[in-house]
């Protein structure tokens, strides 16, 4: 009898957005109680180079799966060949039967990032630490917390035109004026100079308003999967609207999540005790 088969199909695409792929294929076969296999784990981005980024998205050698050129180009024969030999399922839901092949490949909609994966947090984050390579676990267990960790996303984000609504546009970069208001309203809060650590692919002249106030500093040069994990375990986490990146370090905290009005929609975590909103909205939750 043929043995079914679980196929994560990580897209070319950002961690962040790679992570929802990979996550929900794991997910599945752990709640299915089948075998997952993981393929187009290699990739080499060149749109980093051509638009000068600092961050040039090389995800090699973050997770337990991942092999070497030679092993990783027979797997993915052999899977192909699977694949053709399979009568395929795509993206199903969690809670349907698995057909003889699942593929997972599709990224969710915005309007919804953690759709289904919000049930099963704990495992997800199970799932995820499993995965991770021993070093970065141990690096992991050695951040500080920062008081309040910030996520500046710009590299592929673009600047906000002139007389355009922020709230109706995408892929766009949260205004840095923002994160200065954030910050000095917490500080206010709190009435207490707190340190704000900026996780960030911009360049520090392009982070100059921010890095130029007193007790803001930039988080030390790391992997990306290690800021998403250093900034995962701020006490308050500011997000880029947008920015998977940044909600994936919001998904594994606990930390209260602050993110931009104009950019809210569904929870990214189901508990109730835990924060999720405007920064107004968590002064009110704070303050009542």
């Amino acid at each position: 009898m043929s043995k079914k088969i679980v196929l994560a199909k990580v897209p070319n695409a950002g961690l962040g957005n790679q992570l929802f792929v990979l996550l929900k294929a794991l997910l599945y076969g752990s709640l299915h109680n089948l075998p997952v296999e993981i393929a187009n784990y290699k990739q080499y981005h060149i749109g980093p180079y051509l638009r000068g980024e600092k961050t040039k998205r090389n995800y090699n050698d973050y997770f337990v799966f991942q092999k070497n050129i030679f092993s990783y180009l027979i797997d993915s024969a052999i899977l192909h060949l699977k694949m053709l030999n399979k009568k395929c399922s795509f993206n199903p839901l969690l809670s349907h039967e698995p057909a003889m092949c699942v593929v997972f490949n599709k990224l969710p909609h915005w309007s919804d990032y953690f759709f289904e994966l919000n049930q099963y947090r704990d495992i997800v984050k199970e799932l995820f630490f499993n995965i991770l390579k021993d070093d970065i676990l141990q690096s992991y267990k050695n951040y500080p917390s920062p008081q309040i960790g910030i996520h500046i996303r710009m590299g592929d984000f673009r600047k906000l035109n002139e007389n355009e609504d922020f709230a109706k546009v995408g892929a766009v970069r949260t205004p840095l004026n923002y994160f200065v208001d954030v910050i000095n309203k917490l500080r206010l809060w709190k009435n207490e100079n707190l340190e704000a650590t900026i996780f960030s692919d911009g360049f520090e002249h392009e982070l100059e308003p921010l890095l130029s106030m007193d007790n803001v500093k930039l988080a030390p040069k790391n992997i990306d999967i290690g800021d998403l994990l250093y900034l995962s375990k701020s006490d308050i986490i500011v997000t880029s609207a947008g920015s998977t990146f940044s909600y994936w370090s919001g998904f594994l905290s606990d930390a209260p999540i602050i993110m931009h009005p104009d950019h809210i929609h569904k929870a990214l975590r189901l508990e109730q005790d835990l924060f999720e909103g405007s920064i107004d909205d968590f002064l009110k939750h704070k303050n009542s």
